[in-house]
Order: structure tokens, then sequence, then C-alpha cells
């Protein structure tokens, strides 16, 4: 699978010396090992998913272009006729301490690992990584709240209330962070900053699960999707 690119690097020899200072150090030097070896503490808090990109899918490439105003990079893993990107985050963004954590209180915090030294991930078919994408975690900017989850879903606003009235939340603070092409969808109470997730399917939110351990979950449906198993084929509910 071709990729559309204008640097794609297999090693940090290869990274353009006008690139080298907008990416983080840690992801330069790794360039060329193991996934899990770039990404040690994502591989070992979501152990099941990190093995599975280990080897399942290819050695990790960086792809980089330049942007308007900055650098923009990918960590880019590949299987067959898919690409994995990994939307790296800026070399100058937090990824520790209090303002990261600040950031991403609201998420369990296993899942701040998605976040810290990439905005999420996606499959795709195409040589590039589009903006928008399901069936993974989205990017942080593009979660959905409900009047966007009521467009996409076709539930109505009066099922949407419901579903907030139950989970006992302001429906400005519920947003949607996962949403596969079987309609499961993973909300978290923003405002909560509690730790919980909340499955619910399609337009049916009447039928509200909260997961007993989001990390576990997650990592069993990444590990699951990532070694070529359908979404369909997975439950969030029965998972564990």
């Amino acid at each position: 699978m071709n990729l559309s690119y204008p640097y794609i690097c297999a090693n940090q020899a290869e990274v353009p010396k006008e690139a080298v200072a907008h990416i983080d150090k840690e992801i330069l030097e790794g360039v060329g090992g193991a996934f899990t070896d770039i990404f040690p503490t994502f591989g070992r808090v979501f152990e099941h998913a990190g093995r599975t990109i280990d080897t399942v899918w290819s050695t990790p490439k960086l792809v980089i272009k330049k942007g308007v105003r900055e650098w923009v990079s990918y960590i880019v893993v590949q299987c067959g006729e898919k690409n994995l990107f990994f939307l790296l985050q800026p070399e100058f963004t937090e990824k520790e301490g209090d303002l990261f954590d600040e950031d991403y209180q609201m998420l369990p915090a296993s899942w701040k690992e998605i976040y810290r030294w990439f905005n999420s991930f996606c499959v795709t078919e195409e040589g590039y990584c589009p903006m928008d994408w399901w069936n993974t975690p989205f990017r942080y900017s593009a979660r959905l709240d409900l009047d966007d989850y009521e467009q996409g879903s076709g539930a109505s606003s009066e099922v949407t209330d419901r579903f907030v009235k139950s989970i006992g939340c302001q429906r400005e603070k519920l947003r949607c962070w996962l949403l596969t092409e079987n309609a499961d969808a993973l909300f978290v109470n923003e405002e909560a900053c509690d730790g919980k997730v909340f499955h619910v399917n399609g337009r049916n939110m009447d039928v509200i699960t909260e997961l007993h351990d989001p990390r576990a979950i997650m990592d069993e449906y990444l590990a699951h999707y990532l070694s070529g198993g359908k979404p369909a084929e997975f439950s969030f509910i029965d998972c564990g």
C-alpha cells in the first residue's frame, strides 16, 4: 500500500533535517524498532492491542508532511491493503504533568495513553490519514456531542434526553469517544471525571451498560479489530 506523503522514513537517518526539531526525540530514536518499543507505556496498558500491532502489522515508519503552519507527522504500520495511522502530537505539546492530566482528566486513566504521544489512530485503505473515522477512538477534537450523535445515528432528541437523565448528567457534558460501524457507541460524562464509560448501540439508547473495566475492554476490542476482526463480531457487553 502506497503512502501519499513526501517523506517516508524507515529510520531516524531518513528524517529531513528541517523536520527534526518538530518531532519528539523519543519518536525519532524509536523509528525502525517495534511499535511497543516506540510507545512502551501504551504497550503495557493495552497489552493485547500492542502485541497485535507488533505481530500482525509491519515495522513502523515515520511519515511527514509540511503543513501551512507546522509539520504534521504520523507513525504508520501496514497490513495487506490497510494502513494504520497514528497521528503524532506536536513536539511542543505536553506529554506529562499537570497540563496533560488536566486536558484528559475526563477519561479513564488508561485511555490517556491513546492521546499522550498521538491523537488516536485509524485504519484505512487510503494512502493518507483521513480527518474523520470510526471503529477506533476519535481524535480529541472530533469526539461527538449528543447533537452530532443524533445526526449520525438517527436517534431523536427525546431518546438522547432520556439517556442523559438515566446517567444523571448535563446534556452538554456527555461525549461519544468511540463509534463503530456496528453502531456501538462509548460515552463519557466529562464533567464527572469518574472513569466511567457507558455503552449504547445506535438509536437504542434506553439499554445502557456501564463497562466494568474500560481498560481491559478497550484492549480486547482493539486487539480484535486490529487483528482483522469485524466490530459486529465483538460484544462490549459480554467482553471479559
